[in-house]
């Protein structure tokens, strides 16, 4: 192992990655992260909370470079990438790569790349090197992860600011001493993504946890680390450091694992909580094989690895949309009363779903509780009862989306359409669909940002929204 730090390690693998190198599989998936991870932020740009940060940061006056996707405006980069990042997070449906890799990452190369003029061969890569970089990070300490209710914080802000710091040192062409300050700043800035914001008491911030302030602080920190400031080389592996923090121990030679993060993408079919995934899929296996006795059921008992209780295992109904993404009880009504998938709408609606009959009558027989024999939030088990006794089960270990059970292609490009067409309509969908499959070979990325944005041929912007915002 190396005798450098975490960071300066992490630094280098940013700045020796070579596209050309990489397996055509991993270049393919980062294409199909950056298309994914766009169609969230299309999918948010029409939220209100959208509208809200929208105004906030154009009500600063300053025009600049970077595109906010979904309206006509052109922000100061940063600004950008925290708007997008906070979109493309609002509906809990971006991947879970690298523990949620993509939105943060993804909002930072948008948005760097549109300030320097980057190809789009040049956007991949910096995009291949900040999942990648994120993903490093989690491996070595997600296994030993403390609860939630030990360090009080959900362990995303640092890895995906790390992440997109490299990716904003690839496109703003960082040397290796910078881009080993910018991955130590970006460290060091980033928020600690406290658990109470993201499980407990729903608000409209959070989305900027995991998206918008990773990619605004990787940005912020590629700058400083150009301009000479320096950060904290050990602020990882110290002993008052990240991995202190957040976990138990932590597995050094991960950071160099040359495994392909993205080789094993990790992508959301539902729109909520990745560790209620696995329950939904059960109770879908379940209606599937045997509608029946799910429906006559007296009691439908959920069990999930212990350490997921207190993000999801609420008790009471959700009062916000947040908050039902993050509700598994909710999620699973909806799931026992004929979802096959949750979708953007069960949390915008949540109210409407919470009047329908068939949604209160599953509510009111799911228990949840923990069971010691699932360790992994992949894994969770569903058994049916009625007066007589059990009368089915299902259990699930690899939910629709992971790597042992992904989405094929055809499965993201065709969640893409239905997150953008209803936003952008069909055309124009199509079309930014077709520019981000095929960025690798685009020499100016100039007429995807004005597709983003709206103010270019095809479908119809939103000019009344952009109107609305000042622009």
């Amino acid at each position: 192992m190396s005798d450098l730090s975490a960071i300066h390690r992490l630094a280098d693998f940013a700045c020796g990655l070579d596209l050309g190198r990489a397996p055509a599989e991993v270049r393919r998936q980062g294409a199909l992260t950056l298309l994914d991870t766009v169609g969230c932020m299309i999918a948010g740009s029409a939220v209100e909370e959208a509208r809200l940060l929208i105004a906030a940061e154009a009500g600063e006056g300053e025009s600049g470079p970077a595109s906010v996707i979904g309206s006509l405006l052109r922000l100061p980069t940063r600004a950008a990438a925290r708007i997008n990042g906070y979109m493309g997070d609002i509906f809990e449906v971006n991947d879970l790569t690298g523990g949620h890799a993509g939105i943060g990452n993804v909002a930072a190369a948008l948005a760097a790349a549109e300030e320097v003029g980057a190809s789009g061969r040049d956007l991949l890569a910096a995009l291949i090197c900040g999942v990648e970089t994120t993903t490093r990070i989690y491996k070595a300490f997600y296994p030993h992860m403390k609860p939630y209710a030990e360090c009080g914080m959900v362990p995303v802000g640092v890895p995906s600011s790390v992440g997109s710091a490299a990716v904003a040192g690839r496109l703003f062409r960082l040397d290796r001493r910078q881009m080993r300050e910018a991955l130590a700043i970006a460290a060091a800035l980033a928020g600690w993504c406290p658990a109470e914001t993201i499980f407990g008491q729903g608000s409209t911030i959070k989305p900027m946890l995991f998206g918008g302030s990773p990619a605004s602080n990787g940005l912020a920190a590629a700058r400083y680390a150009r301009a000479g400031l320096t950060g904290p080389p050990a602020i990882l592996e110290s002993p008052i450091g990240y991995f202190a923090t957040v976990a138990q121990t932590f597995d050094p030679e991960a950071l160099d694992d040359g495994a392909w993060g993205l080789a094993e993408p990790r992508r959301k079919l539902h729109a909520c909580c990745g560790y209620i995934h696995s329950a939904v899929d059960a109770i879908v296996r379940l209606r599937a094989a045997d509608p029946e006795a799910l429906a006559s059921a007296t009691s439908i008992r959920v069990a999930m690895p212990a350490y997921v209780m207190p993000a999801v295992g609420k008790t009471g109904l959700p009062r916000t949309a947040n908050e039902a993404r993050f509700n598994a009880r909710y999620c699973l009504a909806l799931a026992a009363s004929g979802a096959d998938a949750i979708i953007p709408d069960h949390s915008e609606g949540f109210a409407r779903h919470l009047a329908c009959p068939a949604v209160v009558g599953a509510w009111d027989r799911i228990e949840i509780a923990a069971d010691a024999s699932l360790d992994h939030y992949h894994q969770a088990v569903i058994r049916l009862f009625d007066a007589d006794g059990a009368i089915g089960e299902a259990r699930v270990d690899a939910p629709r989306g992971s790597p042992n059970n992904p989405l094929s292609e055809e499965s993201v490009i065709g969640k893409f359409d239905g997150l953008a067409s209803p936003v952008f309509g069909a055309s124009r969908a199509s079309a930014v669909r077709d520019g981000l499959l095929g960025v690798e070979s685009v020499g100016t990325l100039a007429p995807l940002f004005a597709l983003l944005r709206g103010d270019a041929a095809g479908d119809a912007p939103d000019v009344a929204f952009a109107i609305a915002i000042g622009a």
